[in-house]
C-alpha cells in the first residue's frame, strides 16, 4: 500500500462518512495498520493511502491497533506543544500546538459508538489523523517562520507528491 506524500491532491480533499462497515473496509484497515507499522508510524488516515472515507488507524499504545471510523471531537481543552511528524512528510518534524485534552466519539470495528476522554500522545495522534479527514495537514498549524525553515524540504517532498496524482484512488465496492 502506497502512502501519498505532500503535493498529492487526495491529501487536501475532505472525506465522506462511512455508511456501512463492511468486511472489505475492515480488511482494508488491516492493510492500513500493516502499512503504518512498516512505515513506521503511529497513525495513518484514509486519504494518505488514497481512500476518501472517514477512517484512520492508530497504534499509540504498543500492541494496541485501533480502527477509528467516522470520528468527531466533542470537546477539547488546554494547550500542548509537541514535535510532530507525518508519514506524508518523510523525515520532516516540527513543533505543533494542539489542545492537550479531548473528548471524542467514533465507531469502532464492531460498529459500536465509542466515547472517550484522552490527553497526551493519544489525543495528539487522534487530532492529527482527524485533520487528514478534512484535508488539513500538520504544516497548516505551523508559523510562517517554521514554514520558511522547512521550505526546501517541503519543495522536495511536494515533487514526489505531485507525481503521485496519476495513481488511481481506492474505491471499496461496498463503500461507494
Amino acid at each position: 500500500m502506497e502512502i501519498f506524500k505532500f503535493g498529492a491532491d487526495c491529501l487536501r480533499e475532505e472525506t465522506t462518512s462511512v455508511d456501512k462497515i463492511s468486511q472489505e473496509l475492515l480488511d482494508f484497515m488491516d492493510d492500513m495498520i500493516e502499512t503504518m507499522i512498516l512505515a513506521p508510524g503511529i497513525g495513518l488516515a484514509g486519504p494518505q493511502v488514497g481512500l476518501n472515507k472517514n477512517v484512520f488507524t492508530m497504534n499509540v499504545d504498543e500492541g494496541v491497533f485501533e480502527k477509528i471510523i467516522n470520528p468527531k471531537i466533542i470537546s477539547k481543552d488546554g494547550i500542548s506543544t509537541f514535535n510532530e511528524g507525518c508519514l506524508s512528510f518523510p523525515l520532516l518534524y516540527s513543533d505543533v500546538v494542539r489542545p492537550e485534552w479531548i473528548k471524542v466519539s467514533y465507531i469502532n470495528e464492531q460498529g459500536k459508538e465509542v466515547i472517550r476522554e484522552e490527553d497526551g500522545l493519544w489525543a495528539r495522534c487522534f487530532q492529527h489523523e482527524l485533520d487528514h479527514l478534512t484535508g488539513t495537514l500538520f504544516i497548516d498549524h505551523l508559523s510562517k517562520k517554521q514554514m520558511k525553515e522547512l521550505k526546501s524540504d517541503l519543495k522536495d517532498i511536494r515533487t514526489i507528491g505531485l507525481s503521485q496524482n496519476e495513481i488511481e484512488r481506492i474505491t471499496l465496492s461496498k463503500q461507494k
